[in-house]
Order: structure tokens, then C-alpha cells, then sequence
């Protein structure tokens, strides 16, 4: 009788062992939190370094935040240059033939991402240097609207039992983008207006739950020429602070 309770002990634990194994693979316990930065060519890490558009992936700031979690996390690299948080963008240098087959407006893409890098613990948000456009026309105001409908995708994402699998609705942490200085024409009269974004991001999270971090908090103008883009040493900066805030937030 004790060989038989025995044998059956071992294979139960086998089993379990095995579950667990497989559980932990599907995001169960085991599985790495996952944070997707969401953002323009300063999460893309655009520079004007001669005949090189891109800083590497150590320099970037997502690459930064990476560094400073450490191997707990997975960070997912979602910058697109030239991204809105709202406003239809098809102007990207494609073909005619194919030009509006590539829309930088970030609203409509938001989901399908957040879908395809599902278990998600957190989404970063730092959009709206674009939407402040000359030719869009925007105000402050209706910028922070833009970012506002991306957070209100996330919170009210239907029930997670039907569209993610299971998995929770990831916590949403909004980055206010570093205010523009710039001396080009499309950007240049509204360098004041990026200034606004700050406090009106911020009290848009606090209405709708979410976390805020103000970037100018860090760093003060852009280092790079054109006064819209950072420097190695600002993606730094902004990687540790972002990685300090993540710490706080206990997404697990």
C-alpha cells in the first residue's frame, strides 16, 4: 500500500511540475513583467549624428530602462518617428502609389500592439510632440485629449476574459514629452504651446488612475540642434528616471 501511495505521490508531482512549467511559460508565475513603451522618435531615438539616424539600443531609453530593471523585465520598443497620439499623419516620404498605406496617427495602432505583445503589466505613453504641429492646429488642450482617448483604450479594454486572453488590463504610466525649442517652421510658433503639456497630462492621469512622470522634470530643452530631439546623455536621464518610476508603481 505505501509503494502504491508512493508511485502515485511521484506522478501527481511529475504532473504538477509539468503544469507549473507550462503555466509559467503562458505568463502565469515565472513570467518576466512586461512594459511596452509606446511613443515618437524619441522613444525610436532619432538623432542628427552624421549619416547615423538612430541611437543604438543600449542608448535609447527604453534600452536605459531595460538596463536599470534588470532581467525581471522585458521592455518592448514601440517608438515610430513622427507618431501622433491622435492626428491622421501620411506624410512619410513613401511612394504615392503606396503613401497611405503608412498613417503615423497612433490612436488606431494602439490596440492591435497591445494584442500582439499580450501579457502586458504596463504601457508608457509619451506621445503628443507631434500632435503640437503647426499644421495640425491644435491646442494644448486638445493635444492632452489625444493622449487622454489612448488611456481610456487601455482602461476600459473590455473584459479581459474575451480580449486578452485572460490577462489583465495593463497599468498606463503618461510621460509628458520634453518641450520643443525648435527653429523649424513646423514646430517653431508652437514651442510655447509644448510647454503647456506638462500640468495638463498630468491632470489628465490623475482624473483617469493612471501614473505621471513630466519629463521636463529632467531634462530642461532638447540637445539636439533642431531642438525637438535628445541627446545620448538625455536618454539617460530619462531612462533612470522612468525606471525609478516603474519601481515604485509594484507592477507585481
Amino acid at each position: 500500500m505505501f509503494k502504491k501511495i508512493s508511485l502515485m505521490l511521484t506522478v501527481c508531482l511529475l504532473v504538477l511540475g509539468t503544469f507549473t512549467s507550462c503555466f509559467a511559460a503562458m505568463g502565469g508565475p515565472g513570467e518576466k513583467i512586461r512594459i511596452m513603451c509606446y511613443g515618437d522618435s524619441n522613444t525610436w531615438g532619432f538623432t542628427q549624428r552624421p549619416n547615423v539616424k538612430r541611437w543604438p539600443s543600449n542608448v535609447r531609453w527604453p534600452g536605459v530602462l531595460q538596463k536599470e530593471l534588470g532581467d525581471n523585465y522585458t521592455i518592448i520598443e514601440e517608438g515610430l518617428s513622427s507618431r501622433t497620439a491622435g492626428e491622421d499623419n501620411y506624410d512619410n516620404g513613401l511612394n504615392e502609389a503606396i503613401q497611405y498605406e503608412l498613417n503615423f496617427n497612433g490612436r488606431p495602432t494602439l490596440m492591435p500592439l497591445i494584442k500582439s505583445h499580450i501579457p502586458l503589466d504596463c504601457v508608457i505613453i509619451m506621445l503628443g510632440t507631434n500632435d503640437i504641429k503647426v499644421r495640425f492646429h491644435k491646442t494644448p488642450e486638445e493635444v492632452t485629449a489625444n493622449v487622454e482617448k489612448l488611456v481610456q483604450l487601455i482602461n476600459n479594454s473590455c473584459d479581459p476574459e474575451k480580449e486578452w486572453y485572460g490577462y489583465g488590463v495593463p497599468k498606463v504610466l503618461v510621460v509628458a514629452p520634453v518641450p520643443v525649442y525648435a527653429t523649424k517652421a513646423s514646430f517653431a510658433a508652437k514651442n510655447a504651446a509644448s510647454r503647456e503639456l506638462g500640468h495638463l497630462y498630468k491632470e489628465m492621469a490623475e482624473r483617469n488612475g493612471v501614473e505621471f512622470l513630466d519629463a521636463e522634470d529632467y531634462i530642461k530643452v532638447p540637445g539636439m540642434p533642431d531642438g525637438i530631439h535628445l541627446t545620448a546623455e538625455q536618454h539617460k536621464v530619462l531612462g533612470e528616471a522612468i525606471a525609478a518610476k516603474i519601481k515604485s508603481m509594484n507592477l507585481k
